[in-house]
């Protein structure tokens, strides 16, 4: 494993903000966060809903790495479901600077009561 794989899965297990860069961006389907604090903010009322992660694939191209995993959440009305998800991380001077998820968000979306971003609502629409 490369330098920036341990940063990523070292982050994952801990929560330990000491691997974020101050400005760390956060982008995904339905939230978007800039710097730590907002980031974590989402984690606490995110993380306690997850039931379940399966990691299926992960790779690092110099200071990108990719997890390719599933993840079981329950929702508050007890809805259960499992996303798929790809996750893009870039790590630059040891810290991680980005981090773009991927999945699709119409059934979370409507599990949790929340509105999936423009991008999602558009690629819904039918082009004639």
């Amino acid at each position: 494993m490369g330098q920036a794989l341990d940063i990523v899965n070292t982050f994952m297990q801990s929560q330990d903000t000491s691997f974020l860069a101050d400005d760390f961006r956060f982008s995904g389907p339905v939230d978007q966060t800039t710097g730590i604090e907002a980031f974590m903010k989402l984690n606490e009322s995110f993380f306690p809903l997850v039931t379940g992660m399966r990691m299926l694939k992960q790779f690092e191209h110099g200071n990108d790495v990719c997890s390719i995993y599933e993840m079981d959440l329950k929702s508050p009305s007890g809805t259960s479901l499992t996303l798929n998800i790809a996750d893009w991380v870039i790590v630059k001077n040891g810290k991680m600077e980005e981090e773009r998820i991927y999945y699709d968000a119409r059934e979370f979306a409507a599990a949790f009561g929340r509105e999936p971003s423009a991008f999602i609502r558009l690629s819904n629409l039918s082009l004639l």
